[in-house]
Parts: structure tokens; C-alpha cells; sequence
């Protein structure tokens, strides 16, 4: 018997209050060392440096339109705006190739991070204690995690497009492959995939309805973060769902080791 949406809710906020100030921390570092990745990756894409210049070309216009109240000229004027702007394609061309090369690369870095937050939730949902260290975890699998990344992408992606299957269910299919390669590092990445997609069988709406049940966690995360410039509900709303999707990964695997004075 499978626990229900709300059973691995209760669960995964039961080990969040047992472990209260690791998790959150743990969270906080990932979240922290995530948006630095991000923003640097922009950086080097020259994306900041594009929107930065379209901000310039847009000041340099507010003083006409402040006091602008012709109708037709206003729109001369934002049309003169827009015949400023360059585009992106013309603006990343004139930096040269390089940047967005060097942006790719660093971008990726988040993938063997984000493994090794699923080993610290996964670890977390099994009773054990873990520190935010675990969060280099990941990359002692560095490839292998980019093997599943960018092959579930991929997947995924031709699946959107070419109508073959739902992306989103592709998706659900290969959502445990990194559950598994942690718990078996010797399987390859087609190996991991694989085991996902069996595991998986019959559990796919099912792993769909727990995500879906935190839309609304998901949305006050996001307003809280518009409202005060920080993603502070992030830090509890990120191990909430990743403790749910790993407690839902125990089960699929037959893992009922946790401890009850984990459980509260």
C-alpha cells in the first residue's frame, strides 16, 4: 500500500521539524550557490549586459516621456525605442562566441549540485543526519549526472515536439533517475534511466498529483520573492517537495528503514 499526497506531506515536515536548522541551512546554501551559478552564467552570456543596455536606451528617453502628451508623438517616440534596441542575436554577435560558450559550461555546474541536494534529501528521508556538505555529493558523479540531464532533456524535449509522447510524462518516467544512480552508482546512465522508467510504471499520475499539490506553496514562494527581492519561503518550500519526492522514491523501492523518532 502507497502512501497518499498528504501521508508524505506530513512525513517530510516531520523531519523538517526534527532537523529544523540543517535542512533549512542545507537549503539556504543551495539556493544561495544555485542563483550565483545563474547570474554568473547571464553574465558571461552577455544576457545582463543586453538588458542593461536596453534599460540605458530606455532612460535615455524618460525625460521626453514624462512630460509627453500628444498621443502621436508618444508613439513616435516609443518607436524610435524600439528601432534603438538591438537585438539579441545582433548583441551576442558583436561579443563574440566565447561568452555564451564559457555561460554554458558554468551553467552546468548546477546539475552534479542539484544531485547532491537529492543525496542530502534522500539521505534526510531515510533518517540520516546529514551536514550541508552533502551537497558536493554530486559531483563525484559529475558526468554521469550530465549524461541524465541532458539525455532526459533531449528526450523529453523531441517528445513535446513531436507529439510521440507528453513531454510532462517523459518527464514523470525519468524523474527517479537520479534517485537511482545515487543508490547505484556502478549502473550507467541509460542503466538509471531504465530503472526509472520501471519503477515508474503505474506511478506516474500519481507522482504528477503530488507535484501539483504544491501549487500553492509554490505560488506564495514566488510572491514572497517578487514582494522582498529573496527567495526566503524557498528555504522551506524546496526541502518540503524534494523530502515528498524522495519519501515517494523509498517507497517505490520497497525502502522502509526510516527511523520513528525521525518521523516526530
Amino acid at each position: 500500500m502507497y502512501s497518499s499526497s498528504r501521508e508524505l506531506k506530513l512525513t517530510a515536515k516531520a523531519r523538517i521539524r526534527a532537523r529544523i536548522f540543517p535542512i533549512l541551512v542545507t537549503a539556504a546554501l543551495f539556493i544561495v550557490a544555485d542563483y550565483v551559478i545563474s547570474w554568473l552564467s547571464s553574465e558571461l552570456s552577455g544576457y545582463n549586459a543586453y538588458v542593461r543596455r536596453i534599460m540605458e536606451i530606455v532612460s535615455s528617453y524618460s525625460g521626453e516621456l514624462q512630460t509627453m502628451t500628444d498621443p502621436n508623438a508618444l508613439n513616435a517616440i516609443i518607436q524610435r525605442i524600439s528601432q534603438s534596441m538591438p537585438s539579441f542575436t545582433e548583441f551576442l554577435s558583436s561579443r563574440g562566441m566565447m561568452g555564451p560558450v564559457l555561460s554554458a559550461l558554468v551553467s552546468l555546474i548546477s546539475v552534479p549540485l542539484t544531485v547532491g541536494y537529492y543525496y542530502h534529501c534522500l539521505s534526510e528521508s531515510r533518517g540520516t543526519d546529514t551536514k550541508p556538505g552533502s551537497l558536493m555529493r554530486g559531483f563525484r558523479m559529475t558526468f554521469k549526472s550530465l549524461g541524465i540531464y541532458l539525455l532526459t532533456g533531449i528526450l523529453v524535449a523531441l517528445g513535446a515536439l513531436l507529439f510521440i509522447v507528453p513531454g510532462f510524462i517523459l518527464a514523470a518516467r525519468y524523474s527517479m533517475a537520479y534517485f537511482v544512480m545515487l543508490d547505484n552508482p556502478e549502473k550507467g546512465v541509460v542503466e538509471c534511466m531504465r530503472a526509472s522508467g520501471r519503477i515508474m510504471r503505474g506511478h506516474k499520475w500519481r507522482y504528477v498529483v503530488l507535484l501539483l499539490s504544491f501549487i500553492l506553496w509554490l505560488i506564495a514562494a514566488s510572491l514572497v520573492t517578487t514582494l522582498i527581492g529573496a527567495p526566503l519561503l524557498n528555504i522551506y518550500v524546496l526541502p518540503y517537495m524534494q523530502l515528498c519526492q524522495a519519501g515517494f522514491y523509498n517507497e517505490l523501492i520497497g525502502y522502509k528503514s526510516v527511523p520513528d523518532e525521525a518521523l516526530g
